[in-house]
């Protein structure tokens, strides 16, 4: 939409974008191309526009990248750490469904119209908040609190966009269903008409069974720099999560 060549952006850059913690750390900032490259709105978002109701999820979705529609007032754009809004990356999936009105309309505009298997793999490593404070009479300080404050809200955040990722499968399956099948019955064999599957896998500290290790692993700092052992050991849980992973063990099942 913004008219950029991503093919020749570095990935280091992207991360970088990602760590831009505000206050802490700089923002990237990148250049707002739009009508350099002939782009226009596909239907579906044009008739959000022009119905411009205000009470609507996907308007408001669609009023939100609307902006960088007008350069003059928009030809920076400035990127931070997505915890702000996003912090799983999950919301721009389930955004992108909603603007276009439905998943069937989203796979048709990726020409991905013949998928039958769709896998979202979340990978959550966020830290617990520290219990120090419970045990003095005290008042935080400006740091703890802040610190408190965030994690609290990133985590609840976290939650409630998983539930409403999980809570989306049915209706989607149904729509691809709907719109694959018409009128004839809907058969679920493989290759058929409503032969389509969401898996939601979550890759995160609270799956392992063991009280130390989980404490363990979400008392590991955020860093840029962790020690070799603490890499192996992050490692070593992400790849027994998995393999304990029902929903990823079941995937693997219907894959052969």
């Amino acid at each position: 939409m913004i008219c950029s060549d991503l093919s020749g952006y570095p990935v280091a850059r992207a991360v970088t974008a990602s760590s831009a913690v505000p206050v802490v750390l700089t923002p990237i900032t990148i250049r707002n191309y739009f009508n350099d490259c002939g782009y226009t709105l596909p239907e579906e978002l044009e008739k959000v526009q022009r119905e411009h109701d205000i009470s609507s999820r996907s308007f408001h979705q669609v009023s939100n990248i609307g902006v960088y529609q007008d350069v003059a007032k928009h030809k920076y754009i400035h990127l931070v750490d997505g915890g702000v809004s996003d912090n799983l990356g999950l919301r721009a999936a389930i955004d992108r469904v909603l603007i276009f009105g439905s998943v069937w309309n989203t796979l048709k505009y990726l020409n991905l119209k013949d998928t039958h298997k769709v896998v979202f793999v979340v990978v959550n490593a966020e830290t617990e908040v520290s219990s120090h404070w419970s045990l003095l009479g005290t008042a935080p300080t400006i740091s703890a609190m802040f610190g408190a404050y965030s994690s609290v809200s990133v985590t609840r955040y976290n939650y409630e966009t998983v539930m409403l990722l999980r809570e989306s499968f049915r209706r989607w399956t149904e729509e691809i269903q709907k719109s694959r099948c018409g009128d004839s019955p809907i058969s679920t064999e493989p290759g058929g008409c409503g032969d389509i599957k969401f898996y939601l896998v979550e890759v995160k500290f609270d799956a392992l069974r063991d009280e130390a290790e989980r404490h363990y692993f979400k008392s590991m700092p955020t860093s840029f720099k962790l020690s070799d052992k603490q890499v192996e050991d992050l490692r070593d849980a992400a790849h027994r999560i998995l393999t304990e992973s029902e929903e990823f063990q079941q995937l693997l099942a219907e894959l052969k």
